[in-house]
């Protein structure tokens, strides 16, 4: 009964997002396109793909204000708002990353610049025209990508060191291919 009424309340969640997206309503100022997707990246703390029923069930009760055993839209916009400070602070450190990827100074990342999936790099590029502009890079679109690695990065200085690893010491070392002891975003991105 409980998987039941966990899905219940999961698929009311996605619909009352879908709702707000094709009324014009965004949850968030941005895209309201990305609502469902933002909604479910913050639900999956731990960053594996998934939504399990601890991370909904936290996410439900620290969103719940009201304790009406119910999330209103007005709960679930406030769900979404972001701390401007914390967007600064994570705006400055995208900036860097773009400096930092951009080897040739074209100020685009082109795709041998990428240190990412192809993939991930067309999804990004909005106008496809094969190269990221600093917007693109900059965008609530790009978020969730710059997101993985800047989780990880603790003290926000581009790298990910052993101490801020949280998997296995041997995912570490393989993707550590030049063996420094770090990760850069081309490491972290291009796991081979």
């Amino acid at each position: 009964m409980m998987k039941s009424a966990t899905f219940l309340s999961m698929l009311t969640l996605v619909f009352a997002v879908s709702v707000c997206a094709a009324a014009g309503q965004s949850l968030q100022p941005g895209d309201p396109d990305q609502a469902g997707f933002e909604l479910s990246w913050r639900m999956d703390t731990t960053r594996d793909g998934f939504v399990s029923r601890d991370e909904w069930e936290r996410f439900f009760t620290d969103h719940d204000k009201d304790n009406d055993g119910q999330l209103s839209l007005e709960e679930l916009r406030l769900s979404l708002r972001v701390d401007e400070e914390e967007v600064d602070d994570a705006d400055h450190g995208r900036l860097a990353a773009f400096e930092r990827l951009d080897a040739n100074t074209s100020d685009l990342i082109e795709p041998e610049e990428w240190p990412g999936k192809a993939v991930d790099f067309q999804y990004i590029d909005s106008n496809r025209d094969g190269v990221l502009s600093r917007e693109e890079f900059l965008s609530r679109k790009a978020r969730w990508w710059n997101e993985r690695f800047e989780n990880l990065d603790l003290n926000g200085d581009g790298i990910i060191t052993r101490s801020e690893w949280l998997d296995s010491t041997s995912v570490f070392d393989r993707l550590d291919r030049n063996r420094n002891g770090v990760l850069d975003r081309r490491e972290f991105y291009n796991p081979r």
